[in-house]
């Protein structure tokens, strides 16, 4: 089994002059991850390049779970040594075995970057570290209402909690680089003709996974390009989910 490669990043129209998402893709190792620089610390985008470099390397030597640990003290050591304040961000890394169908695919992730497995449908396979995800794992919202704030459209069926909620979606618990972190890891099959997407919030913040999956169904040439380039669309409209931010997506077909 092959694999194909698509990239797309965009930054905020907040910001156009910085970019504070970025991404690596080891076609050899058959690996890509997303980063996305923590808003409200300095030096966000520093913070996604040195991640995405240091775990491109890393992460061959060591695997993911270790990668993710060893970036965290890399990203506290260079904030100290160059810096001299926290600089954070997100990450989501994919691996792929595709030496059989289905392939094994390995994942990792801190904060709220994802991994989607499209197979006709999209399934969301990451969970993010957000107030969301917190408030549903101490039982004071349901699975099914937190996937609801997520993926919302309208507000008009929620209460004031589940409405901060949604406002928040994009509030993280932990990040490479600051404080106590243990990274999210996971696996999962994936067969010929499936593909793996790899995202910042600022795609899927602005779009819900109904979205994301009717684009991935439509979108033949660059899937990647499509996802972004919707996001920024929504991005600067007036629609409830609109959100500036920067954004990227690696989409991986398995053919």
């Amino acid at each position: 089994m092959r694999l194909k490669y698509f990239t797309a990043t965009r930054a905020s129209i907040s910001h156009p002059e910085e970019n504070q998402d970025s991404f690596f893709v080891d076609t050899r190792n058959h690996v890509a991850g997303v980063f996305d620089g923590v808003g409200g610390l300095s030096y966000g985008k520093e913070a996604a390049v040195s991640a995405a470099e240091f775990c491109k390397v890393e992460i061959n030597q060591v695997g993911i779970e270790k990668t993710l640990t060893l970036g965290h003290e890399f990203l506290k050591e260079k904030a100290k040594k160059e810096f001299g304040k926290n600089i954070a961000t997100t990450a989501i890394i994919a691996q792929i075995y595709p030496g059989q169908n289905p392939a094994f695919v390995v994942w990792g992730s801190v904060g709220d970057s994802r991994t989607y497995h499209f197979s006709e449908k999209l399934n969301q396979i990451s969970q993010d570290d957000s107030l969301i995800s917190q408030a549903m794992e101490n039982d004071w919202i349901s699975a099914k209402k937190a996937d609801q704030i997520n993926q919302a459209t309208d507000l008009k069926d929620f209460n004031k909690v589940e409405k901060n909620l949604f406002f928040g979606r994009n509030m993280i618990t932990q990040a490479l680089g600051i404080g106590v972190m243990k990274p999210n890891i996971g696996k999962f099959k994936a067969k010929k003709g499936d593909a793996i997407i790899l995202t910042s919030d600022g795609v899927h913040d602005n779009l819900t996974n109904k979205q994301m999956e009717e684009i991935l169904n439509q979108v033949q040439k660059d899937p990647a390009h499509a996802l972004v380039k919707e996001a920024q669309r929504v991005s600067e409209s007036d629609f409830l989910r609109a959100k500036p931010d920067d954004m990227c997506a690696v989409v991986i077909e398995l053919i």
